[in-house]
């Protein structure tokens, strides 16, 4: 019998590995904590590919539940986080071809600015920073479904290129083609806005933007 040590705070300090490993004992408290621990971070991610707010939380909300019951297959070789997204990520493209008639990208763009601003900036900067993520999310919202998916893993997500092929289940080879490609595709997108700043950024922190403007074959693992 386990102790009520496992429904403690020491429980909230467990490895991933090893809350998945007393959840499938019998402690489902320790789902819970990887519940948590994960929830908020997922929900955004997927928020960026859907662009509904309601449709992310129920993507969420099954990933979890399809996780929790396919927990005995969970290979502990692989991350748990990368393994769920997977999970969240193949539903979210079924609500795509679902529901891309009804609700088009232009639905990212209004959580798109939300989801960017995870610091403050100065008000002087506030103006400049609005027309970035602007530029930005369109362009995002026009590239193709798969390079916006592994320009997110890469570049929101900080996935390195295993993990991002353990998620799309493809060839690291593929994940760097394929990032270079969507790189490309939104460099090409931007091309006017960076031809007339000479740099943009998100958050205060080069991210897709300053990416995109260097070599498409570039390698920055």
């Amino acid at each position: 019998m386990q102790s009520t040590a496992t429904h403690s705070r020491d429980n909230a300090e467990m490895a991933d590995g090893e809350l998945v490993r007393v959840t499938v004992g019998g402690d489902h408290y320790g789902y819970e904590v990887l519940t948590r621990r994960y929830q908020n971070r997922l929900f955004k991610s997927i928020l960026r590919q859907v662009g509904c707010v309601v449709a992310a939380e129920e993507i969420v909300q099954d990933a979890f539940v399809r996780a929790f019951l396919a927990l005995d297959s969970f290979q502990k070789k692989s991350n748990f986080y990368t393994w769920l997204y997977r999970i969240a990520l193949n539903a979210s493209r079924c609500d795509f071809r679902r529901n891309q008639k009804m609700r088009p990208l232009e639905g990212i763009g209004k959580n798109f600015d939300q989801l960017t601003m995870d610091h403050q900036v100065l008000p002087s900067e506030s103006v400049e920073r609005d027309e970035e993520r602007k530029h930005v999310r369109e362009a995002m919202q026009r590239l193709d479904e798969s390079y916006r998916t592994i320009l997110i893993l890469r570049e929101f997500e900080g996935f390195d290129y295993q993990a991002i092929a353990d998620v799309l289940d493809i060839k690291v080879g593929t994940v760097r083609s394929r990032l270079s490609r969507a790189r490309q595709q939104l460099r090409d997108e931007l091309r006017g806005y960076l031809d007339d700043k000479g740099s943009a950024t998100i958050c205060g922190s080069p991210v897709i933007v300053e990416q995109v403007k260097a070599s498409g074959n570039a390698v920055d693992d």
